[in-house]
């Protein structure tokens, strides 16, 4: 009887260091992909040539010249419907009301916003490719921080 007692300790023992072993593995992966950098397409539900321009100029950039980072995870490309109350906290965050450009750094507990909003109003429309290279530099630049 003394010997199950003893097996069975021993087995809760294995057990429990098996779990906080997983669980300090879990949080080192939880802490990896904090680290993210995002571009954020704040926009209305009723959108103007250049509010779309800049979506789809954006996207085009993005994936042209960042697919290992949008492939790793590192860059993510999110459009944010402002008119929609489920996105109310997050355009509030931003204070977004209507069309605006972010790229977000997020890295552990820091965060770093980059308004892109006037740059891409006064660029974007224009096919001289100065939208989508600031663009780049901008995302670049976020991506070393991480």
């Amino acid at each position: 009887m003394k010997y199950l007692s003893n097996l069975f300790a021993i087995t809760l023992l294995f057990g429990f260091s098996a779990c906080n072993s997983n669980a300090q593995t879990n949080s080192e992966a939880n802490t990896q992909k904090t680290a993210v950098v995002e571009v954020i397409d704040f926009h209305n539900t009723h959108r103007c040539m250049t509010c779309q321009t800049i979506e789809d100029k954006t996207k085009a950039a993005l994936q042209e010249k960042f697919p290992e980072a949008i492939a790793e995870g590192k860059l993510v490309f999110k459009t944010v419907n402002v008119d929609l109350e489920e996105n109310y906290d997050i355009a509030a965050d931003f204070e977004a009301a209507g069309t605006a450009l972010f790229v977000h750094t997020r890295k552990n507990a820091t965060s770093q916003k980059t308004d892109l909003a006037n740059f891409a109003f006064m660029n974007a429309t224009s096919d001289n490719g100065k939208f989508e290279a600031g663009l780049v530099e901008e995302v670049e630049k976020a991506l070393q921080q991480l």
